[in-house]
């Protein structure tokens, strides 16, 4: 069966987190309404629509504070994914939240050490962050941790073999896409929503796969074009230009 992860950060909710985000980071962002809505929908969609799983990647503070509770208002939990070394700095999550949380029903896995990309770095310093992130998380909460999200979707086959190798079952990845309940895959998708996405987008992704799917394809093509015409840094410069735009107009 066909099922879908949902990939946020933060939520806001009126006043603006105390980490440090440029405006790509804030595209990620939703105001506390808008997720509410998401949340809703999520716990109504209608019978025969795909199953959704509910992941936060960073370990932002307001997982705890805005986010949990309004999944537990409508019988649902969330997978939350965390930085380590993020853990108790302005803005995110301290080690007793994380224990709270997985007290409550919530999933906590690790998103590494210190959020690097990961393909950049030698086979060590990878292992440094997959398994370390993993020790520190197993020691804080006295249980396995065995699901990974990879930093800004950036990985390679190292990536991959190494987290095997140091015992994860599963590596969440930033590619949109469904994944197979009957495949197991070890390397899973994820939607990401955007702070401007509304509920037509969620309805999209779990009533109308197939178009889903048509829509990701034409998407996928034309931004290697945008790529292959631009490069990465025009790519870059343009899609920061246009994320700007957006939340202006919000």
């Amino acid at each position: 069966m066909t099922y879908a992860i949902l990939l946020y950060h933060g939520i806001e909710d009126g006043e603006r987190s105390a980490r440090q985000m440029d405006e790509v980071d804030r595209e990620y962002v939703l105001d506390r309404r808008r997720f509410e809505e998401h949340v809703a929908y999520l716990a109504a969609k209608p019978k025969g629509a795909a199953r959704v799983v509910i992941s936060f990647d960073d370990g932002d503070l307001s997982g705890y504070t805005i986010a949990a509770p309004i999944l537990e208002r409508h019988g649902l939990r969330g997978e939350f994914f965390v930085v380590t070394r993020w853990i108790g700095q302005p803005g995110f999550m301290t080690v007793d939240h994380l224990r709270e949380l997985a007290q409550r029903g919530h999933g906590v896995h690790s998103h590494s050490r210190t959020h690097p990309r990961l393909s950049a770095l030698t086979p060590s310093q990878i292992e440094d962050e997959l398994k370390g992130s993993k020790d520190d998380l197993e020691a804080a909460l006295g249980r396995p941790v065995t699901q990974f999200s990879i930093p800004g979707g950036a990985y390679d086959d190292r990536v991959v073999d190494i987290a095997k190798r140091v015992g994860y079952q599963a590596v969440m990845n930033s590619v949109e896409g469904y994944n197979e309940d009957d495949a197991a895959p070890f390397l899973r998708r994820r939607f990401t929503p955007r702070s401007y996405s509304d509920v037509s987008m969620l309805a999209g992704i779990c009533e109308h796969p197939g178009r889903t799917m048509a829509r990701l394809t034409v998407k996928r093509t034309a931004l290697a074009a945008a790529r292959t015409v631009m490069g990465e840094g025009g790519y870059g410069k343009l899609r920061a230009m246009i994320i700007s735009r957006r939340r202006g107009e919000e």
